[in-house]
């Protein structure tokens, strides 16, 4: 059985070990300290919490998926159905969760992947306004007075899109700041978003977390465990084909895990894993990405096509520089600041210290077999 996991939160024995990463998530429950964790998608953010929280038998957790969220139903909604699976996982029976709140009008079933129970709950439209934020925030609080908790808003940028955002967001603030014993977990992918709801003074949140950035795995570390993985379908991997995983998915957590599951389902066991069967899985996911690649390129202008292509040949460090011009076949850098912009916009690039880069690596990788 193919061992790469991605794509998916991982736990136990199929996440990498980072003990620096749990025990300084683990310091912030200890103090109660609400904290901002960032860092890009597929990074392993939603995974390193659950790991940091859930053998931890100090604390319940109870996680909510903000993506995806339109309005304050939907997310009241979630944040009730995170609630009555934390009192699944604590103990509690379907028929007493049931019971118990029955105000909810819950209805549970068996997820057919993970065999774990699920619940949905059938909250009224009508009394989806502030007052119904409040409400389920203090259901948490009323919970944490018994059990101390911990509550992850996965993607909470998100929210920031809601209808009525600003009053919403407001709320959850006055509510979140008067409950000692619930410690929020903020994660957040779009780096600039997670910013202006912490750093803008003008934003209820500003300075109300602490932050913790969650970084690529050193190599070191994340080589032994991907040739564990290797071993164990009696697989060898050298350090050059490492290297060459590594780069090409640019270190990111989850898709190293789907570059490496690739080159699984395109090996054999007592097989040797060289250089050259890295370009042979990237085709692989190149061939099962090419339909969706190729809708993002449709929608998109010719010349943020070729900014795109430019960022992918040289990098995005200096964008405005005539090598980069050239690689981007642009004449003027007004045009490369605006399509920056807008490509940032679209969620196919974002900038840190070290220029722009992409989402996805393989989105990169993919640009650069196509004659665009």
């Amino acid at each position: 059985m193919n061992p790469f996991m991605h794509g998916v939160t991982v736990t136990g024995k199929d996440f990498c070990p980072r003990p620096e990463l749990i025990a300084d998530l683990r310091n912030h429950i200890d103090s109660q300290q609400n904290c901002v964790i960032r860092g890009v998608r597929r990074v392993g953010k939603t995974s390193a919490i659950i790991e940091a929280v859930r053998s931890y038998k100090k604390k319940g957790y109870i996680y909510i998926n903000c993506w995806g969220k339109q309005d304050i139903h939907s997310l009241t909604t979630a944040i009730y159905e995170g609630f009555l699976i934390y009192q699944r996982n604590k103990g509690l029976s379907l028929e007493k969760i049931i019971r118990t709140f029955a105000h909810l009008r819950p209805k549970a079933s068996i997820d057919p992947y993970s065999g774990e129970p699920t619940f949905s709950v059938d909250v009224n439209e009508h009394d989806s306004t502030i007052r119904s934020v409040e409400a389920v925030f203090d259901t948490l609080a009323h919970e944490s007075n018994n059990n101390p908790l911990v509550v992850v808003l996965d993607e909470f940028q998100e929210l920031l899109h809601l209808k009525e955002a600003d009053i919403i967001m407001a709320t959850l603030r006055g509510v979140i700041q008067l409950q000692a014993n619930v410690t929020y977990f903020y994660l957040g992918s779009t780096r600039n978003l997670m910013d202006d709801i912490f750093n803008n003074p003008d934003r209820p949140f500003f300075k109300s977390a602490s932050s913790v950035n969650v970084m690529p795995i050193e190599r070191s570390g994340f080589s032994a465990y991907i040739k564990k993985k290797f071993i164990s379908g009696k697989r060898t991997v050298s350090p050059a084909s490492l290297s060459a995983i590594f780069d090409a998915a640019c270190d990111v957590t989850g898709d190293v895990q789907q570059l490496c599951s690739e080159i699984w389902n395109c090996t054999d066991a007592d097989d040797i894993i060289t250089e050259e069967v890295v370009p042979r899985a990237l085709a692989r996911i190149h061939h099962t990405e090419h339909e969706s690649n190729s809708r993002i390129i449709d929608m998109l202008s010719p010349g943020q096509v070729r900014v795109l292509v430019g960022i992918a040949l040289v990098g995005g460090k200096k964008t405005t520089s005539k090598q980069f011009l050239s690689a981007a076949r642009v004449a003027q850098p007004s045009s490369v600041t605006k399509a920056l912009n807008r490509l940032s916009q679209h969620g196919l690039i974002y900038r840190d210290s070290e220029g722009y880069k992409f989402f996805s690596p393989f989105f990169r990788t993919w640009l650069l077999t196509q004659e665009l």
